[in-house]
């Protein structure tokens, strides 16, 4: 199956490959992203959303998701494509460009950028007595829209946790929430709402409590010497990601360990790849969100004066380029 062709491919939908399409999108070329999770946002997202982030540049304090959203909203009207549940797997060169293969469809290009920070962010596995009894268990958020009018018991702390009971009591299920200890994570707004959802009776919260048993029709939670059954058709549990280098670490780049050496510009040992964020040797022990922006900018102007030699790498000031 073909997933298409543009001038520049980046691999990797964290700050640095946001960053990074941006700015081969502005100046003129077509670009895919091609994310691995099934929303955008790399660490900041997935890992910590509800963080504050003081480093970024312009922004004395910022949320790690309204870092990704401000991010995000940079790419509209340049005419980005996001594939998103898409893992980069193999790489082949081919036409004088490059091929990608995730194992579900193939995408080709003049040049890549790879911006994969820390790895292909995985869930943790559902690692609970009776898992393979339930007929329902996640560990993926799903569209809450496609659980309206179900029973759902969400199992975690982390925001995620937090976001998915949220979304889905306003799609219309009937969901319990719980955790094995008291606190969840989730920024203020979120946590407020959590409150007054619970005061309302709209939402059940069981915390802390812990994740005992797995049945066919639901769960068993224990708190000391209670036992309490949840009667659940799904069950999501939320136990935060793992990053995984490994599908993009069969690239012939000369890796040293989790880095990949780059040269001027981001370049690779295989012409137009290029490379920027946590990946990079140049980068060293350095993985801040401003070193990888910094990165980007360099490797997407170069990957374009790569793909298209009359445009200079400096793209001049974008206080000058006209609306």
């Amino acid at each position: 199956m073909s997933g298409g062709h543009s001038d520049i491919l980046v691999v990797g939908g964290g700050p640095a490959g946001l960053h990074a399409a941006f700015y081969a999108a502005w100046r003129g070329l077509s670009v895919q992203v091609l994310e691995a999770r099934p929303e955008l946002g790399g660490q900041l997202q997935a890992l910590y959303p509800d963080k504050v982030v003081y480093d970024v540049p312009g922004h004395p304090v910022r949320l790690a998701s309204e870092v990704v959203n401000s991010l995000v909203a940079q790419l509209a009207g340049l005419g980005v494509c996001v594939q998103l549940g898409a893992t980069a797997r193999q790489l082949t060169a081919e036409d004088g460009g490059w091929r990608i293969d995730t194992g579900s469809a193939s995408y080709t290009a003049r040049a890549v950028i790879l911006a994969p920070g820390l790895g292909a962010l995985t869930a943790r596995p559902a690692r609970v007595l009776g898992a393979d009894l339930h007929p329902d268990v996640r560990t993926e958020v799903p569209d809450a829209t496609s659980l309206s009018g179900r029973q759902v018991l969400v199992v975690g702390g982390v925001p995620q946790a937090t976001r998915a009971a949220l979304d889905l009591v306003d799609a219309g299920a009937a969901v319990t929430l719980t955790h094995r200890r008291a606190g969840f994570r989730g920024h203020p707004g979120q946590l407020t709402r959590l409150t007054l959802l619970q005061e309302a009776g709209r939402l059940e919260v069981l915390a802390p409590w812990v994740l005992d048993t797995l049945t066919s029709d639901g769960a068993l939670l224990v708190q000391g010497g209670l036992h309490r059954h949840v009667p659940a058709a799904t069950v999501l549990i939320l136990g935060g990601y793992l990053p995984d280098l490994a599908p993009v670490q069969t690239w012939p780049l000369d890796w040293q360990g989790d880095y990949v050496p780059d040269g001027t510009g981001g370049q690779t040992i295989l012409p137009g790849i290029f490379v920027a964020g946590d990946v990079t040797t140049s980068g060293g022990d350095f993985k801040l969100i401003s070193v990888g922006l910094a990165q980007a900018a360099i490797a997407a102007n170069h990957a374009v004066h790569y793909v298209k030699p009359e445009l200079k790498v400096r793209p001049g000031h974008s206080s000058e380029k006209r609306a």
